[in-house]
């Protein structure tokens, strides 16, 4: 197999190319008898294909199907730990798997590849390796780690168990918002039609009548004249949007345009602070699973720095990763980061002290648990008030433009 490297050589100069082994444990450990200390290694044995898949992305805009992926993952884990806990050999827990699934999807070409690498001879971590663009970086050390210690499938076991968890925290979020998005929803509609079908007929009427030389008030003025336009141009309107939605979800496809989407959900009043606990609550997560089947901190550490979504505090824990690198000790490089709390230190230095790092890490993302789940009944309560306020206000000016000029209408025939 073909595997692409990133390197730093003996001269501290970085390198990449690629080198072609049996197993990646092989490429790796022959690239560090050159000399080499391995930073990236990936295989790219479905390049061509994946490349291929490329080719269509653009015309995907506008797919409803749902990405299932890691929902199908998860589940996936969850299956094989109980087979594995339960004594059956890899090779027929993977076999057992494929029952039932149709030949030619995701799931079955998955699990068929992974029993053939390990019908070869390689280790499941090794397999995984193999499917890199389905088994994250994280997944596939945590496997490694724990078939040293004999306990691969309680491993897959606690995976399944942090996926479900971080989706359940998504699926909160996601149900936090539905109510408000529906009502704005039906309420922009209940605006559209008022502005393109009631207005236009007191136009009419205010047109109708004599207002001795006078124009209609200036909020009536204004209302009138934003609702024609919108009547006069709403196909343009439509597909100005459709646009706008097509070009957001092409550059959604890029990973530099996520990490500025993300930098402005981090700045954001209320969601800025509920989206950094979120990317908190998983770093700790991840950090708290890999130490405890064994991972060495530093690499637990770099691995986790990767799922924080927040830029800043990627760089701050970046930070902490290299003061941790050249020596310094881990309580005292936590406590320069600014966005933990002082209860944070607090759990991290005890676990130092008591070499419980792996227990104290999760002990804290339990905590980030409960402030997220106050977080999100905070926010629902307080995001229907605010809908309320804003149509409100929208209605409160539409009736006030509209019967400004009745008013003057109803003087004008009391002089009379």
């Amino acid at each position: 197999m073909r595997f692409r490297f990133l390197a730093i050589d003996s001269r501290n100069m970085a390198v990449r190319g690629e080198i072609i082994s049996d197993s990646k444990t092989l490429a790796e450990q022959e690239l560090v008898d050159k000399g080499f200390d391995v930073q990236l290694l990936q295989c790219c044995e479905n390049k061509a294909r994946r490349n291929n898949s490329n080719v269509g992305r653009f015309f995907r805009i506008f797919s409803r199907k749902r990405n299932d992926q890691p929902h199908w993952k998860y589940a996936f884990f969850e299956q094989l730990a109980m087979l594995l806990i339960s004594g059956l050999p890899i090779e027929q827990c993977l076999s057992t798997l494929t029952i039932g699934l149709k030949r030619g999807t995701t799931s079955y070409g998955v699990i068929h590849s992974l029993r053939e690498k390990i019908s070869a001879g390689m280790s499941l971590s090794e397999g995984m390796m193999c499917c890199n663009q389905f088994f994250s970086d994280i997944e596939i050390k945590t496997v490694k780690a724990a078939e040293k210690i004999g306990c691969p499938g309680i491993a897959l076991q606690e995976m399944s168990e942090f996926g479900k968890k971080i989706s359940s925290i998504g699926k909160k979020v996601k149900t936090a918002l539905t109510y408000p998005t529906v009502v704005l929803i039906v309420a922009g509609i209940a605006l559209i039609l008022l502005m393109t079908i009631v207005i236009p007929k007191f136009e009419t009427i205010f047109a109708s009548q004599s207002f001795d030389g006078r124009s209609l008030p200036w909020l009536t003025q204004r209302v009138v004249n934003f609702c024609n336009f919108i009547g006069s141009h709403w196909g343009m309107l439509v597909i100005f949007a459709l646009a706008a939605f097509a070009i957001f979800k092409a550059c959604f496809l890029r990973r530099s345009f996520k990490n500025r989407l993300l930098t402005i959900y981090s700045r954001l009043p209320i969601f800025g602070k509920l989206f950094l606990d979120m990317s908190l609550n998983t770093f700790f997560k991840t950090i708290g699973m890999l130490m405890s089947f064994g991972v060495p901190l530093q690499e637990a550490l770099r691995l986790s720095i990767g799922v924080i979504g927040n830029g800043k505090c990627k760089e701050a824990f970046e930070k902490v990763l290299l003061k941790i690198t050249q020596g310094e000790a881990l309580s005292d490089s936590f406590r320069s980061n600014k966005f933990l709390r002082a209860t944070d230190h607090g759990l991290i230095l005890a676990g130092e002290q008591s070499r419980g790092l792996a227990k104290a890490f999760t002990k804290i993302s339990e905590m980030y648990d409960q402030k997220i789940e106050q977080q999100l009944t905070f926010l629902t309560t307080l995001i229907e008030p605010l809908i309320i306020i804003f149509l409100a206000i929208v209605v409160g000016i539409i009736v006030i433009a509209m019967f400004l000029p009745m008013i003057s209408l109803m003087q004008n025939m009391k002089l009379r």
